[in-house]
């Protein structure tokens, strides 16, 4: 008998537009009143339990948060230094020099190993890029490391 309670309130109630957790709480109240425990205090304790989430309480502070960036320019000024650090550089305007390593590396065959590229004990416990314009030539590139320009 309470099985079919809580079904017939909970599908009666979205039949009508009630929202589903709006729905599952007034079949948890039918249920309460049909067993005879319904308490004001356990119905309020359940209510602050279930909203009291971090993760939910995280989301309209995440929105409001943006709306504050967005409503004092912040986004705007992000995008923009942004654009300013990388914005001017296209696709294809940038090739790699050498891979920082004794090898050459899967990702990028094309790309000769520190030591083709004529440094023979160099290798790098992290990775590092040099990037030079696409149209840079090549006497320029020929040897990385090398100090092209003297002052």
């Amino acid at each position: 008998m309470s099985g079919l309670v809580f079904i017939g309130s909970l599908l009666g109630a979205m039949a009508i537009g009630v929202p589903i957790a709006f729905a599952l709480m007034l079949s948890g109240i039918a249920m309460m009143l049909l067993m005879g425990n319904l308490d004001p205090n356990i119905l309020a304790q359940r209510l602050v339990n279930g909203a009291d989430s971090y993760p939910l309480m995280a989301i309209p502070f995440f929105l409001i948060a943006g709306e504050l960036m967005n409503a004092g320019g912040l986004s705007r000024r992000i995008v923009n230094v942004a654009l300013a650090l990388v914005g001017h550089i296209r696709g294809g305007s940038v090739r790699a020099i050498a891979v920082a390593g004794p090898t050459r590396a899967a990702i990028l065959p094309d790309v000769p190993s520190a030591s083709e590229a004529g440094l023979p004990a160099w290798d790098a416990a992290a990775w590092f890029g040099a990037f030079v314009p696409a149209r840079t030539p090549a006497p320029a590139v020929a040897v990385p490391g090398t100090p092209r320009f003297t002052g």
